[in-house]
């Protein structure tokens, strides 16, 4: 009796984790198509960016939270770079996911995205983060939770930021690439930037050290002046 209890709770994480979004996805196109569409996902948060794929020219963005069960998948968005009148609405799919791959079906229009898993997000700290404090004249100053945030998710290896008003459906920016930590060091290398184009391609550094689900971060922002920030836990 003991095995079969050990199996089905094998059984049962496994499940779990085959079910899970967190990590990056590609939407999958036609071999014509000059876009490229990358998602992240965290616990219940995800964010979306689509660019060229050649040049890295900022297209689209958007963000919110989801939900997902047995059936369904719910999209909750916050934002979306093409419509501020799409905010606060909720999307519903059916899903499938299958190894690596995901078809989500839109149950109004019928419509099939496919996507593919570039990435996981198998580390406490990757996960989206939410701007807490900057260090401005000598002092820290706490930015108050509230419509007006900006936001960055990591995945193992990908991040996106975006900086919204939920409340208004106002963006603001968004930025994102690929990242990696080395010597005591968060590089993070641009694939697009919405504000200034000329900054993909580029590296930014900063000294980085997470405690008590607080990262606090120092080092040259993109217009090149020195920043220090703390970063907390958003979802």
């Amino acid at each position: 009796m003991r095995a079969i209890l050990i199996l089905f709770l094998v059984l049962f994480s496994n499940s779990i984790f085959a079910q899970s979004l967190n990590g990056a996805w590609e939407k999958v196109t036609n071999s014509e198509s000059q876009q490229r569409t990358i998602k992240l996902y965290s616990d219940s948060y995800f964010t979306s960016s689509t660019i060229l794929k050649d040049s890295g020219e900022f297209i689209s963005a958007s963000g919110g939270t989801y939900f997902m069960n047995d059936y369904d998948y719910i999209e909750n968005l916050e934002i979306h770079s093409e419509s501020a009148a799409i905010t606060g609405s909720f999307f519903n799919y059916n899903y499938e996911i299958k190894g690596d791959s995901l078809n989500i079906k839109d149950k109004n229009s019928n419509t099939i995205e496919k996507w593919t898993r570039i990435d996981n997000a198998d580390n406490e700290n990757v996960t989206c983060w939410k701007i807490h404090q900057a260090f401005r004249d000598s002092n820290w100053i706490t930015i108050e939770d509230g419509p007006r945030k900006t936001l960055k998710l990591l995945t193992n290896n990908y991040y996106q930021v975006l900086a919204l008003n939920s409340r208004t459906g106002q963006f603001f920016g968004s930025s994102g690439g690929q990242w990696e930590l080395k010597d005591n060091k968060h590089y993070e290398f641009i694939h697009f930037f919405s504000k200034n184009q000329k900054m993909v391609g580029d590296t930014l550094s900063f000294e980085k050290v997470v405690k008590e689900n607080i990262w606090t971060h120092n080092g040259k922002s993109s217009k090149g002046d020195y920043i220090q920030e703390r970063w907390k836990r958003f979802k």
